[in-house]
This record gives structure tokens, C-alpha cells and sequence, in this order.
């Protein structure tokens, strides 16, 4: 990826494969389901306790007597796609990075993130635009 970031509107339209969405619906659809996933229920096979939620078990984490409570999970994620930008004159490939990050302690609060790296970045110089606009007129 290069090292250039364009940060997405809600409005912007993602391509994914053959399905679109846009910016702030994806961003809901990653929410529901990681909310959905954390708070599901896991069984140990042998054990005839009562299964525990994964944001549980990110809490009983111990090594020997000391034990771990994770405050904070984060994952990270890069895509292939193309954006569809407000006013932008087409789609634009390059990589979709997905950014999670999810408290144990308040799953309510978890945060998605989504950054936009094209494969190539257009600078539009506005000395190049009145140039061209000079060029035109004469």
C-alpha cells in the first residue's frame, strides 16, 4: 500500500467483490456481526458448565496465579476494492484497511475504522487547473 490516505464520507460507495455498500452501512454491517460473533456462547467439550460469551473468556485469560483482563482487542484487516467518492468523476482502485478495535469492558463502545489507500494517488495542483483554464480560453 502506498503511504497515501483518503478518508471515506458515509455517502462513499465501496465495491467489494460484486457487492456495494456504502461507507456508513458497511461500517454497521462490520458492527452488527463482530457484536453478534463476540457475544455467542462457546461450549468446552468435556466441561458441563454453562458456556461463556468470547469477550468472557478474553476476561479469564491467566498465566499460573496471575491473570490478564484484555481491556482492549484490536484486529486489522486489508482489502482489494474500489471506491465510488462524492463528486469524484469515477471508481478508484486500491485497498479497503478495516480497523477494529472492540472493549471488553464496554462492548457498546467498540470503534470501526475504515481507510481508503488507491493504487494511484491523483494530486490535483490548483495552479495546474488555472493554467489549464488560461489555455482554454485563448
Amino acid at each position: 500500500m502506498n503511504d497515501k490516505i483518503i478518508p471515506l464520507d458515509c455517502d462513499d460507495v465501496v465495491l467489494l467483490g460484486k457487492d456495494t455498500f456504502k461507507v456508513s452501512r458497511l461500517k454497521e454491517l462490520v458492527e452488527k456481526l463482530i457484536r453478534h460473533r463476540l457475544q455467542r456462547r462457546v461450549y468446552e467439550s468435556n466441561s458441563l458448565e454453562p458456556g461463556v460469551s468470547m469477550l468472557e473468556l478474553f476476561n479469564l485469560i491467566s498465566l499460573g496465579e496471575h491473570h490478564i483482563k484484555l481491556s482492549e482487542i484490536q484486529f486489522n484487516y486489508a482489502i482489494n476494492c474500489q471506491i465510488l467518492r462524492i463528486g469524484s468523476e469515477g471508481w478508484q482502485k486500491g485497498k479497503l484497511n478495516i480497523e477494529v478495535c472492540i472493549l471488553s469492558l464496554n462492548p457498546n463502545l467498540n470503534q470501526i475504522y475504515l481507510e481508503f489507500y488507491p493504487e494511484e494517488f491523483i494530486e490535483y495542483d490548483s495552479l495546474l487547473d488555472d493554467i489549464c483554464k488560461i489555455i482554454a480560453e485563448n
